[in-house]
């Protein structure tokens, strides 16, 4: 299940750092609402650091699933650490 959430993320790119922050989260899987970009490819694994309000940073690799108006659809490879760190 997708959990409301608002934290700070960054996708590093070969040109660029995308900034933004999560509409949602999952065990494996973001939404991250930025300002429109061209830089980032679907399919594509990209560095991405997010942090929770008041918590560690989590790095992981993302691979870009979908990009819309609503935000960037990031799958995790790692599982992200939801029962520590959610903001609610």
């Amino acid at each position: 299940p997708r959990i409301l959430a608002a934290w700070a993320g960054r996708l590093w790119t070969p040109d660029e750092v995308i900034v933004g922050n999560t509409i949602d989260v999952s065990e494996h899987g973001i939404c991250l609402a930025t300002a429109p970009t061209a830089a980032l490819r679907v399919g594509r694994a990209y560095r991405l650091e997010l942090v929770a309000e008041m918590g560690e940073p989590f790095i992981t690799v993302g691979e870009v699933r979908h990009v819309s108006p609503r935000g960037i659809g990031i799958k995790t490879r790692d599982r992200m650490p939801i029962p520590s760190v959610v903001v609610g």
